[in-house]
């Protein structure tokens, strides 16, 4: 399991729901890899947090749809969470 962020969100299937399509920006776990054959054997990412194994045939977010997680928005992640806890001691 890695983690990615979403970079490109365009062209949804319509087979695919809005509630569980990808946002842009948003932080992802990658939970399975495997090339997409009817997709012309792209890599496809299964995601931790947004489940499609039944929006056949797109069972995997394509892995150009993302970028890796990197050491600043782990630093992002760790300044937004000092700030939310600070914000609670304060109420």
């Amino acid at each position: 399991m890695f983690k990615v962020v979403a970079k490109d969100v365009s062209g949804r299937p319509n087979e695919i729901p809005i509630s569980k399509w990808i946002k842009k920006d948003e932080v992802y776990v990658v939970i399975q890899m495997d090339y997409m054959n009817i997709q012309g054997r792209i890599l496809g990412f299964k995601l931790e947090e947004l489940n499609i194994d039944e929006c056949f045939p797109y069972q995997y977010f394509s892995s150009s749809r993302f970028r890796p997680y990197s050491k600043e928005d782990a630093e992002a992640e760790e300044a937004v969470r000092k700030l939310l806890e600070q914000q609670v001691e304060l109420v």
